[in-house]
């Protein structure tokens, strides 16, 4: 018969835990962080009064050793946490998950069993608590009294872990989403190198500015940095650049305004500043302190400036138009240190303008625009699988004229809508007789511009298009820009909701360009991102590009969208997006934009890009090196230790073969007496951070590498002349590194997969 004192004390300690459950649960929706979570679920849990210490610790990424981070109770002695609290934290990080000791006596001896009985402890627990499917950190608890920790407290506390676990993984995923956020956002207004306001800021800010009794608006003009770049590296080009911001903000004054708007290009708003005679002091007080020496480290480098000035309302009422004055003042300067104040002379081009838009007016009657179509492929593939409609203008006097000379016209004149009916009507006509040759179907891309998407009967003039040409729905896609759709949030989700009840799809063009907050992109119905062509085209120049590029694959990634490159030119442009969640890319690699009669013979002939194959047999490891002669030593070295190990003797080389290949180890002798050396590790962390990276130094105390080597940029550093030995071990610990690196990411990714598909 079971005892009624036994089932009462049962009882009770069944209801404290419930408690202790709820309290925990609670605790987990109103904290505000991981620290406050995990003091508020320490404390509930000594409070429910069947413990006597009760705390909570993290594993630490860099010793695989558990940091307590909080603790609550009596520990019976002076110190903060019971005695052993981090063996019993390695045990249970090494369990299966739990750990428990109704009794101390007969504990391993690293558990010190004796010596916590003695301080009052009788049992103790531990489980685990995860993190994104992965274990991370424990949860630990003691108490005085034997056998306090049985099925039923067990299995609670499990509940209470897993609370907390969950709790965990909300509050990292939010942090990391608004970390992402706050990064785009600063990316989009931003100047990465000098942290100055950028054009889309500097547009924003004009109006209010404007309102202050006038303008003056200054454009300068950067020169030689070309050649600073060859000769000191992307580094010390990007202090000076820093210097020059920090010269320049001492003349905007308090109520300036300072931006950066190209790699050469800085503009200085003066509010209230309308005096000729001023503003030519000033741009001249400006160009002498441009002209003074730039010194980083023990260097110095010369750089000179011309400017450019028009003011407001006096050369251009309209404030939008005013940094275009500006610019053509700019463009008048001959040679360096020179200044130019804009005139109307610079506008005789108006007349052709006029011209044009009269042209324009005539040109849809006249039968004279005509679609060339880009293709779309994809990265896995290499198959075409899309096809974006540019409109092109043929002109009876000037033969084909490039979209960029005449849509912005078209815009402006309010031709657009007209225009862009016929393009819609015109590109799915077309697809529809390609499907009728017998050809492999595309999805069609048409760009959509501001002025169509205002149209009340857009919906309408998208279905008559269908209609007419009998296309499939699912087989049109209309590209969207970032600008537009944040334009009248709610309007706009509307519209585009309408759009897609039809059966398309929608395309996010020239991403990256403006701010779409991950907020709004999640209201959005888009099927599709389209990453502008300046990240891509900068992304093996500039880190912070292929940052940015790979932010914006991994959010897509996490958001369920598509993505697409635009712009791909080069092969290693290829090779490094096909490495990324990257689904497609367009550009001038594998087709310029061409007439309807081409993309037939390419889909009648099945051409696609060759996709290399290199990185099937397994990863291998790069040797960098100017000298040839090093590079076959250490080549032959790493071929007798079995290794697969590619060379190359320059920077550009380098970065090819890491993006088409795939590398585990690199091993760089580049330029180690400079900064040469860590500006390109730097760039290979930022570009392919998997990469375990090595450095070979002729000098191990140059500054800028043990920088490199505090930065995480290095795994190991080797002296040179490079012994035979003690690289092949050295190589064999990174590979062993990048193997283990491996492994942890399919884990991760196999874990995912397994959560994201449970019932």
């Amino acid at each position: 018969m079971r005892d009624p004192m036994r089932s009462e004390t049962d009882l009770d300690r069944a209801n404290r835990m419930l408690m202790m459950l709820s309290k925990i649960n609670r605790a987990g929706v109103r904290a505000e962080s991981p620290d406050a979570l995990f003091r508020e679920a320490c404390r509930i849990a000594l409070d429910c009064g069947l413990f006597r210490f009760v705390s909570i610790g993290l594993a630490d990424s860099t010793t695989d050793r558990i940091r307590m981070m909080t603790g609550c109770g009596n520990t019976g002695t002076d110190d903060e946490f019971p005695l052993a609290s981090s063996e019993l934290a390695h045990a249970v990080w090494h369990s299966d998950g739990t750990c428990v000791y109704n009794k101390l006596d007969g504990l391993p001896e690293q558990l010190q069993g004796q010596e916590l009985m003695r301080q009052g402890f009788s049992a103790m627990a531990g489980l685990l608590l995860h993190e994104g499917g992965k274990p991370a950190g424990t949860f630990l608890l003691y108490a005085d009294h034997s056998n306090c920790f049985d099925e039923t407290v067990v299995q609670m506390l499990q509940e209470a872990a897993d609370d907390i676990s969950f709790s965990l993984g909300n509050m990292l995923s939010e942090q990391r989403r608004l970390a992402a956020e706050s990064k785009l956002y600063y990316m989009a207004f931003y100047d990465a190198q000098t942290g100055l306001p950028n054009r889309a800021l500097l547009d924003e800010r004009l109006p209010s500015l404007a309102e202050r009794g006038g303008l003056a608006l200054m454009d300068i003009r950067v020169q030689r940095l070309d050649q600073a770049l060859h000769l000191f590296g992307r580094l010390a080009m990007d202090d000076m650049l820093r210097t020059l911001a920090s010269r320049l903000e001492a003349f905007r004054g308090n109520e300036g305004f300072l931006a950066k708007l190209g790699q050469d290009e800085f503009v200085v708003a003066l509010p209230g500043q309308t005096d000729e005679s001023a503003i030519a002091r000033i741009a001249q007080s400006l160009l002498t302190a441009l002209a003074e020496p730039v010194r980083f480290g023990e260097k110095e480098a010369f750089l000179h400036a011309s400017i450019g000035a028009a003011v407001y309302p006096k050369h251009e009422s309209d404030i939008g138009l005013l940094l275009r004055r500006a610019r053509a003042a700019a463009d008048h300067n001959i040679g360096d240190r020179a200044y130019c104040l804009y005139s109307s002379e610079f506008d005789r081009g108006l007349e052709q303008r006029a011209r044009t838009e009269a042209e324009l007016h005539r040109a849809l009657e006249r039968s004279e625009f005509q679609l060339y179509y880009q293709p779309q492929l994809s990265l896995r593939s290499g198959a075409i699988v899309g096809v974006e409609a540019l409109l092109h203008w043929r002109h009876p006097q000037r033969g084909l004229v490039m979209p960029g000379e005449f849509i912005p016209l078209l815009e402006e004149c309010g031709l657009m809508p007209a225009v862009g009916t016929w393009v819609l009507r015109e590109a799915c006509r077309q697809a529809r007789e390609w499907q009728l040759q017998g050809l492999a179907p595309v999805r069609m891309a048409v760009n959509l511009s501001a002025l169509q998407f205002k149209l009340v009967d857009l919906v309408e003039i998208v279905r008559d298009a269908l209609e007419a040409a009998e296309m499939s729905p699912e087989r049109l896609e209309l590209e969207l820009t970032e600008s537009l759709i944040l334009e009248n949030v709610e309007q706009t989700i509307q519209a585009m909701h309408d759009l897609k009840h039809l059966g398309i799809s929608l395309s996010l063009d020239d991403f990256g360009t403006g701010y779409s907050s991950l907020s709004y992109l999640r209201r959005y119905p888009v099927d599709r991102i389209k990453i502008d062509q300046s990240f891509i085209r900068d992304m093996h120049g500039h880190a912070g590009s292929a940052a940015l590029v790979r932010s914006i694959l991994a959010m897509a990634h996490n958001l369920g969208l598509h993505t697409i490159a635009e712009g791909v030119e080069t092969v290693a442009q290829f090779d490094y997006l096909r490495k990324q969640p990257c689904d497609e890319m367009q550009g001038f690699l594998f087709s310029r934009a061409v007439p309807a009669s081409e993309i037939a013979h390419m889909l009648a002939e099945g051409q696609r890009l060759v996709l290399n194959q290199a990185a099937a047999s397994g990863y291998a490891v790069l040797l960098v090196d100017a000298d040839p002669a090093s590079l076959a030593r250490m080549q032959e070295a790493l071929k007798r230790d079995n290794r697969q190990a590619l060379i190359a003797a320059s920077e550009e080389e380098a970065f090819s073969l890491l993006a088409a290949h795939d590398i585990g180890v690199l091993v760089s002798g580049l330029s180690a007496s400079d900064s040469g050396a860590a500006e390109f590790l730097h760039r290979a962390k930022e570009m392919f951070p998997d990469t375990v990276r090595i450095l070979l130094a002729a000098d191990v105390g140059v500054e800028a590498i043990i920088q490199a080597v505090n930065a995480g940029e290095v795994y190991r550093l080797i002296a040179k002349p490079v012994d035979e030995e003690p690289l092949c071990a050295c190589v064999r610990d990174a590979c062993r590194r990048y193997e283990a690196q491996v492994r942890s990411d399919a884990d991760r990714g196999n874990a995912a997969l397994a959560f994201s598909s449970a019932p």
